[in-house]
C-alpha cells in the first residue's frame, strides 16, 4: 500500500479475511488467520453460521454502515475543500 504522506510504498500485513463483529464491538477473526504465538491474553469468540434471515439483516446492517461511512467521508471532503480554498471573506 503506497502511503501518500510519505509518497512511500510500505507492505502492510496482509488482514484475515474471516471477520466477525462481537456484540461487545470488537472486531474477531478466525483463529486460522492468526499465529497460535500471538493468542495470549485475546479475547475468543465461537460462532455459528447464520440463517438465511440472519445473514439477510447482517447484510442490511453492513449496507447501512457503508453508507454512513460515504457520508461521512464526503462531508469530510467538502470541509477539507472549503478550509483549502481560503475562506469566506466577511
Amino acid at each position: 500500500m503506497r502511503d501518500v504522506r510519505k509518497g512511500e510504498n510500505e507492505a502492510l500485513p496482509e488482514l484475515p479475511t474471516e471477520l466477525a463483529l462481537g456484540s461487545d464491538g470488537l472486531l474477531y477473526v478466525n483463529a486460522e488467520g492468526i499465529d497460535p504465538a500471538r493468542y495470549a491474553g485475546r479475547k475468543m469468540f465461537t460462532g455459528f453460521a447464520m440463517t438465511p434471515e440472519e445473514a439477510d439483516r447482517a447484510v442490511e446492517e453492513i449496507h447501512r454502515l457503508a453508507f454512513n461511512v460515504t457520508v461521512s467521508v464526503q462531508a469530510g471532503k467538502s470541509r477539507s475543500k472549503k478550509k483549502k480554498g481560503g475562506g469566506s471573506s466577511g
